[in-house]
């Protein structure tokens, strides 16, 4: 999770920075240039698998326990709102028992004592 959010600041300073420090701007990109470079992008990913079988089946395999535990965390939220689990989080009042309140015995008082 933390690589995740890295790379997302990472991201975000990078597009933040200026392309070139003397002129300020960014190098300009024709759409057609930006539709191929997509398509030779998606073309080499979609080849990523038959070149490295052993990443593609861990990741597969990584992808398959994360959404599991996905589905288990949604699970549990669901439940805790539709059992009404909020009021845990709430102090109880009045959690004393009847031994906690009566008082502590003292035994028999002596006179003249």
């Amino acid at each position: 999770m933390f690589l995740l959010r890295a790379a997302f600041w990472l991201t975000i300073v990078v597009f933040l920075l200026p392309g070139d420090p003397d002129t300020g701007e960014a190098p300009r990109v024709g759409a057609f240039q930006a539709l191929s470079a997509v398509q030779a992008t998606a073309t080499d990913l979609s080849s990523f698998c038959r070149r490295n079988p052993d990443v593609c089946a861990t990741g597969s395999a990584a992808i398959e326990i994360l959404s599991e535990k996905f589905r288990n965390g949604a699970r549990l939220i669901q439940n805790a709102l539709d059992h009404g689990d909020h009021q845990a989080s709430v102090p109880a009042t009045d959690t004393l028992t009847h031994d906690d309140v009566a008082p502590p015995w003292r035994g028999a008082q002596r006179r003249g004592a």
